[in-house]
């Protein structure tokens, strides 16, 4: 591969990175706060400990809580030496990140130079996955868009690569398969995906052909043993962390989502999720539901994935290449995480999971894409005289600038959205600061890790319930004061508008887009 169009491709990503970056003053939703903070709390020796709950599922016995008990923790052991270097900056936090995922374009690149062995092929991947449509303005965010889809594309990469020939080599090539995988799931609980796809991974090798078949066997053992090495090299500390905080190598909370009836149901308090109650709520309703996640993921696959316009060469692409081993691992991977984020994780993957564990084959998407294009410019100059040059020229700037265009009509806007993101929190902060009501007192909120990062204030969840149901958790955690904003749970919504009262919430402050209350004996 031409190391210069890879460098000069690496510089432009990185600067397009940390423009984007620089134009991010604070985190815009739920996830980037969530990091954000766990990263100020490392920096500042809380450990992994969190100041806030933003569900109960985990039943937690009150604040600070332990931490990463639902997400997992490397995007904020990454931001964490930054926090600790410049405080109080978002933009410092973004630095990794931007860093992780202007890798991502000379990825691609080298995907597409590796079917193909052309320049021309291998720009235009690399600025389809610079530009990458509705993943643009996300991939600088302290959260586990670039951290995931740099490991996970690296470890299908990888693992679908001819084998080296020296035996120790391949080994060490495991274990860094392995390893991989470790660092994508601790970035994400849905990494392990990964893990079932690499180990299929010596059944696309020539030596899966060998005739001696005790030889094959042996291969694939050590495959496996090194994989699972490497592998539990990342994870294991993990594993013991959890094991010696709630008992188990894998926290149960995450579990429980699988028996969602309606998403808000992830913020409920003392809801029975459970298979029994999930069966209760009938056969009907549990397909509806499938369905309704297969065809939403589809969807977002079609937009998100193939940046609308690249759909019919992005499928053609991966026929194409479906004999090439790193691209029918990506296949098989995207298939797995879309089944899992559809029929499994039904309310959440629609909402998110699934958009972001798609992210690591947006690589192989990219480079299927241009292959496609490339053998339809091919297919014409053949059939229809085309000037192939000509056509690689004027097509590939066009789709270039189609993708460009694209991250502009999606980013702006949600750019322009996160730089005046929780500006109620703040206003309710400088409120609290005024009555110099004391910084321990707990409040309630609807995005407990924003209200943390905005106010430095220990905050829980409004539950997914109404009045009765608020009350009984703000009693259970000491909460001493209620913010309701516009996003509120249905059951709220005639006390939010004041159709109904309380006589222990007392009205203290009022905004166009909240209200804060009291609570009173």
């Amino acid at each position: 591969m031409p190391r210069a169009d890879l460098a000069a491709l690496f510089l432009l990503s990185l600067a397009v990175r940390l423009a984007v970056a620089a134009s991010i003053s604070r985190p815009g939703y739920m996830d980037a706060a969530y990091y954000a903070v766990g990263a100020g709390r490392l920096a500042s020796g809380g450990g992994l400990s969190e100041t806030f709950l933003w569900h109960y599922l985990d039943d937690p016995p009150g604040l600070p809580h332990a931490g990463f008990l639902y997400w997992m923790p490397l995007p904020s052991l990454l931001a964490a030496p930054l926090a600790a270097l410049l405080p109080g900056s978002f933009f410092a936090l973004q630095l990794p990140f931007a860093l992780l995922s202007a890798l991502l374009p000379p990825l691609a690149y080298g995907l597409a130079w590796q079917v193909s062995t052309r320049r021309w092929s291998g720009w235009l991947a690399g600025l389809l996955m610079l530009w990458s449509g509705f993943f643009f303005p996300y991939w600088t965010l302290p959260e586990t868009f670039a951290p995931f889809a740099l490991a996970g594309s690296l470890a299908l990469w990888l693992a679908g690569s001819p084998p080296p020939v020296d035996r120790w080599r391949e080994i060490g090539r495991w274990l860094l398969v392995g390893a991989l995988v470790g660092l994508a799931h601790l970035t994400r609980a849905d990494g392990f995906l990964l893990l079932p796809i690499v180990a299929l991974a010596p059944l696309m090798s020539p030596r899966r052909r060998s005739t001696q078949h005790a030889i094959c066997n042996t291969y694939y053992v050590s495959h496996l043993a090194a994989v699972a090495l490497g592998y539990l090299l990342v994870m294991l500390p993990w594993f013991l962390r959890n094991q010696a905080v709630v008992g188990a190598p894998l926290p149960p909370a995450g579990a429980r989502t699988l028996w969602l009836t309606d998403y808000n149901d992830l913020f409920c308090y003392g809801c029975d999720l459970s298979p029994r109650a999930y069966l209760a709520w009938g056969w009907s309703n549990i397909l509806a539901s499938k369905l309704q996640a297969a065809w939403v993921n589809l969807q977002r696959f079609l937009a998100e994935n193939c940046l609308v316009f690249m759909l019919p060469f992005v499928l053609a692409g991966l026929y194409r290449l479906r004999r090439q081993a790193p691209f029918a691992l990506a296949a098989l991977y995207l298939l797995l995480a879309y089944l899992t984020h559809s029929l499994a994780f039904t309310f959440p993957g629609p909402r998110g999971g699934f958009f972001h564990a798609s992210s690591a084959a947006m690589p192989f998407l990219s480079a299927a894409g241009v292959e496609a294009l490339e053998a339809g410019i091919g297919w014409a100059a053949r059939r229809r005289r085309w000037n192939a040059q000509q056509a690689r020229v004027v097509l590939g700037a066009g789709a270039a600038l189609l993708a460009l265009l694209l991250s502009l009509y999606v980013g702006l806007p949600r750019l322009a959205d996160w730089r005046q993101a929780d500006e109620l929190y703040r206003q309710a902060g400088a409120w609290l600061d005024g009555q110099d009501v004391p910084p321990e007192a707990v409040v309630m909120v609807g995005n407990p890790p924003a209200f943390v990062y905005h106010c430095g204030r220990p905050a829980v969840v409004v539950p997914n319930g109404g009045v009765a149901e608020l009350l009984e958790v703000a009693a259970r955690y000491g909460v001493a004061y209620v913010l309701l904003d516009a996003n509120h749970p249905p059951a709220l919504g005639p006390f939010y508008h004041g159709e109904e009262s309380s006589s222990r919430l007392q009205v203290v402050a009022r905004w166009a887009d909240g209200v804060l209350y009291r609570l009173t004996e």
